[in-house]
């Protein structure tokens, strides 16, 4: 009995059929994704909120401990959006420099805290004839070769884990005009038989299938790391015995690149500042050099200290911090950069390649990078936080409306801005919400997207409609749990000014307000304007830092207004004493006098009269002809004074 042969007609029924249902799975993996973003707004929103609070040290504990599970959870959610995007064919690689050296060095940088504790050595062997850049996608480039080495430490207990790259391929033979990379990670680890190695780079497989999951994880690293190296038209595999460790290795082909040329257009940087807290002298070079070949002024530091000095002495569009400090931990500058500058964009650069920490920057409203980055990667980074942190101001109503129909979200929404001192009103759909707008109560929409009646789309399509005939442009921000929303070219397109992703921090609210104009830079406090002369030199910065203030005595009470007080009446003789020396020409005076106005001024957060007292200082040294910034400290003094005074009566 013979099979029939299908017909050209059923094999193509048949192919589409196949499509179609990859296409659903990807789907249905990529809505799942998204969907569960949008309770984890309440999830993670609340527990942060909780976060700030004073509690026990046991609550404070299981927050923190629930927080990370979030955060876990969040990890996942990343790496089932990336199996689907590259299982429907939906993501595309970047074409940058990538130098490899930096790029494995930093890697196992990152990883050693995973070998405390355990007697494994990580080590590197790579090849002298092995490029030091390459084109290609230094993210996706890392992702593979972290999935593989944290595999490898994760069934290795004694021994070492070693990262070996070389021109040696022996699987893939590279196009004429391009070399190829084989990278190999070798562990002395426990091993696996074969015919569990056959099946390893399945989806959701791992070494491990007992019901006690002893080493855990979702069994998708090894399967994303297979589709990104195939994207790299490359070639993935393992070698391994049982009892006797493994190789994971892959071949990809590559274009060399010169280390003097680049064969990308960079970013335009023209006139961003930029602070770099770099502790590695080499580091610390090349990202001055970097930048300043775009148009960046850029003021390097290697500490914690001295990173926060300058902060605090004047303002810069970005900070670009390391997380490890000599002195200190990035993370933490990275906090107090936001709480003395909050207009300024924030960029932690690491080698740490750490899920926590990436969403403690995100709940805070900081870009994380991983180092290291190509020159384009870098600048645009750059480019992109000094966009982000450029403040707006509205013309008319400041009052904000938020639609969303989601009352668990709507209540978290509610909680951050009676935090941050700020009125909103809500609607719960876009047909209301086009109505509110029509009083002309609003300066400012933040909407969801999937709504009732009108949805987000729908809502700003209507909103961009009805402003064609005139010359206004009110902004409105999307609220949503997409993913794909959050890159600017998307959400742009649809008529949106900004994307906030769910779940939305504390952090990145207090940000976006700021940037539009419904806070102020120094928090909630009602500032004063008539109680103080005009800031010299056009300055804007406060008399006396309230924030600062606060967060330096604890409050802004009575105990520390009798402070103040007590700082006029000692540091009026100082700027006395600075008159007397300029007459007569006593420029060593100048600069002492100076010196002890600097440091009383800064510690009673006089934050503008310490900086020129600062400038003095330094001019002074040279020549005594310093009277401009003389009288500048004396109209500077005058204005604390009576800001003092105002807090004294207020």
């Amino acid at each position: 009995m013979t099979s029939k042969i299908p017909s050209l007609e059923d094999l193509q029924q048949k192919i589409a059929a196949a499509d179609a249902l990859a296409e659903q799975k990807s789907n249905f993996l990529a809505t799942m994704s998204h969907e569960i973003r949008t309770p984890m707004q309440t999830i993670y929103g609340l527990l942060e909120l909780i976060g700030e609070e004073d509690l026990s040290a046991d609550v404070r504990s299981m927050t923190s401990t629930a927080k990370e599970a979030a955060s876990g959870l969040l990890e996942i959610l990343d790496d089932i959006l990336d199996f689907a995007k590259m299982d429907a064919q939906k993501m595309a690689l970047d074409a940058f420099e990538v130098p490899l050296r930096t790029l494995v060095y930093g890697l196992l940088e990152a990883l050693a805290v995973k070998v405390r504790g355990k007697a494994v050595e990580l080590r590197h062997d790579i090849a002298q004839d092995v490029p030091f850049v390459i084109t290609g996608d230094p993210k996706r480039l890392r992702q593979i070769l972290m999935n593989l080495t944290g595999n490898a430490l994760k069934f290795t207990e004694k021994g070492n884990v070693t990262i070996r790259v070389t021109r040696d391929c022996l699987h893939m033979t590279p196009t004429q005009g391009q070399l190829g990379l084989r990278f190999e990670v070798v562990d002395t680890g426990i091993g696996m038989p074969e015919d569990v190695a056959a099946q390893l780079f399945q989806p959701f497989t791992q070494a491990d299938s007992s019901t006690a999951r002893k080493f855990g994880g979702t069994g998708l690293g090894l399967s994303i790391s297979k589709k990104l190296v195939e994207m790299m038209d490359g070639l993935i595999g393992v070698e391994s015995r049982e009892g006797k460790g493994s190789t994971f290795w892959f071949e990809i082909p590559a274009l060399e690149v010169s280390t003097s040329e680049t064969s990308v257009d960079l970013p335009q940087l023209d006139g961003i500042s930029v602070l770099s807290v770099e502790d590695h002298p080499q580091g610390a070079k090349e990202i001055v050099r970097s930048l300043e070949s775009m148009g960046a002024t850029v003021e390097s530091c290697p500490s914690y200290a001295e990173g926060l000095d300058l902060i605090k002495r004047r303002p810069f569009d970005v900070a670009l911090v390391d997380q490890g400090l000599p002195d200190g931990v990035g993370l933490d500058l990275v906090k107090q950069v936001i709480k003395l500058r909050p207009s300024t964009g924030i960029i932690m650069y690491t080698v740490h390649d750490d899920s926590g920490l990436q969403h403690s920057l995100q709940s805070l409203g900081a870009a994380y990078l991983c180092k290291p980055a190509s020159r384009a990667g870098l600048g645009e980074a750059v480019q992109d936080a000094a966009s982000k942190a450029a403040r707006l101001k509205l013309d008319g109503p400041t009052r904000m409306l938020i639609a969303e129909d989601t009352e668990g979200v709507q209540d978290v929404l509610r909680r951050q801005l009676a935090k941050l001192g700020v009125e909103a009103d809500f609607v719960t759909d876009g047909k209301q919400a086009l109505d509110a707008l029509a009083t002309g109560k609003y300066g400012i929409l933040l909407t969801d997207l999937h709504m009732p009646e009108i949805d987000g789309y729908a809502l700003v399509k209507t909103v961009r409609d009805r402003e064609q005939d005139s010359s206004t442009h009110f902004p409105v921000i999307v609220l949503t749990a997409d993913v794909q929303m959050s890159q600017r070219q998307v959400y742009m397109s649809y008529g949106f000014d900004e994307c906030l992703l769910k779940p939305v921090s504390l952090g990145q609210f207090k940000r976006l307000l700021i940037r539009w104009g419904l806070m102020s830079e120094v928090g909630t406090i009602e500032e004063d304007d008539t109680s103080a002369p005009p800031t010299p030199d056009g300055l804007t910065d406060p008399a006396i830092d309230r924030e600062g203030l606060v967060a330096q005595m604890g409050a802004l009470d009575e105990g520390t207004i009798e402070m103040l007080q007590m700082f006029v009446e000692m540091t009026e003789p100082l700027v006395l004493k600075l008159k007397e020396e300029l007459a007569t020409g006593d420029a060593e005076g100048l600069t002492e006098t100076a010196h002890s106005l600097k440091g009383s001024a800064r510690s009673a957060c006089a934050t503008m009269l310490g900086e020129l007292a600062a400038r003095l200082q330094e001019e002074a040294k040279g020549s005594p002809d310093c009277g401009r910034l003389v009288d500048m400290i004396f109209d500077e003094f005058e204005r604390v004074r009576a800001d003092i005074a105002g807090m004294a009566k207020g």
